[in-house]
């Protein structure tokens, strides 16, 4: 361990599904990896910046929940995410704002009530080392993270403490009007909008228009690879294509007709026929819905896509979290 290194925190419980994030590999979908990063990158990026850090240190996408840590040193925390509870050496404590710790605390993650992946970032970042530029974790390629794989019982996660460049007792809030909206106990569909491809064109007219008619259900099969939807089956005609490159959020029509919207550890190739690729941003609206939740498409132009992207970090940008120095928790 290096003199800007501390022993952060050890892992009590994992829960189902925990893995060191950052914001992904760049540069690499030639040589066979994938991107990588956070599924919901606003509300990673939001743990970070309530945590004073640089935009895209390491932080931990816990899916569910579950997670149960034991500060190891005096640190700094924030948990952003869906509803969930969020406790403190057995005392309730909120979500989307900082926290500080002593060693010897016990932070503990309950399950979230609606949508699936909380963020959890520390002042300082994990102090993971990169692989080919990013400590973004992927199980399936066995890269990144802690030997490539998922959090375990036992596991030690250092902190880096040369990165933060305010006090660590300065701490901040987001009230839950500035938060992004996440899936609602009453929600009966979910809008999301969709690129049109090149290859969009040569699909028969009468199959798009039945796509974006259509309610699909997230069915069973829906991890960070991919997001496999049911319902009315697309009939297109046998095609001859040539396998090209794929971005998250690639939307591909296998043989059954069943679409797969491709996620954050897609493959690098495919040649199944594809209708779009959908908008940045709702990417992450997608990655917080579970199985069995329902999802319309909607087409939206370069341009509009473009005024989509520009409001959305627009608004990112100009959202001010709450100082709550000297303020009870």
């Amino acid at each position: 361990m290096s003199d800007t290194q501390a022993q952060g925190f050890e892992v009590l419980a994992p829960g189902p599904h925990t893995l060191i994030q950052d914001r992904g590999r760049q540069g690499v979908l030639h040589l066979g990896l994938t991107s990588a990063g956070p599924m919901d990158r606003l509300s990673f990026d939001w743990a970070n910046r309530l945590c004073g850090n640089p935009a895209g240190v390491p932080a931990l996408e816990i899916t569910f929940g579950g997670l149960e840590l034991l500060a190891r040193a005096a640190l700094q925390i924030a948990v952003t995410g869906p509803e969930a509870e969020l406790a403190i050496n057995d005392a309730p404590a909120g979500l989307w704002r900082g926290h500080n710790l002593l060693p010897g605390d016990r932070v503990r993650l309950g399950h979230a009530r609606r949508g699936c992946r909380l963020y959890l970032a520390v002042r300082g970042g994990f102090a993971v080392d990169p692989v080919f530029g990013s400590a973004a974790t992927v199980p399936r390629e066995q890269l990144g993270g802690i030997a490539g794989r998922a959090l375990v019982r036992g596991d030690a996660l250092p902190v880096d403490r040369a990165r933060p460049d305010q006090p660590a007792a300065r701490r901040f809030y987001l009230p839950p009007p500035l938060r992004p909206p996440y899936p609602g106990e009453h929600d009966r569909e979910h809008w999301l909008r969709v690129i049109p491809c090149l290859q969009a064109r040569v699909l028969p007219r009468a199959e798009k228009r039945r796509f974006f008619a259509a309610v699909y259900q997230l069915s069973a099969h829906c991890d960070r690879m991919g997001y496999r939807l049911s319902g009315e089956a697309l009939d297109l005609p046998p095609m001859a294509l040539l396998s090209e490159g794929i971005t998250p959020g690639t939307i591909q029509i296998p043989a059954d007709g069943q679409p797969i919207v491709l996620m954050r550890d897609h493959q690098t190739l495919g040649g199944y026929p594809r209708i779009g690729t959908l908008l940045a941003v709702d990417i992450d609206r997608l990655a917080q819905l579970r199985s069995g939740d329902r999802v319309r498409f909607a087409p939206i132009s370069i341009d509009g896509a473009r005024r989509a992207l520009f409001e959305a970090r627009r608004g990112y940008q100009r959202t001010c979290p709450v100082a709550l120095d000297g303020q009870p928790l």
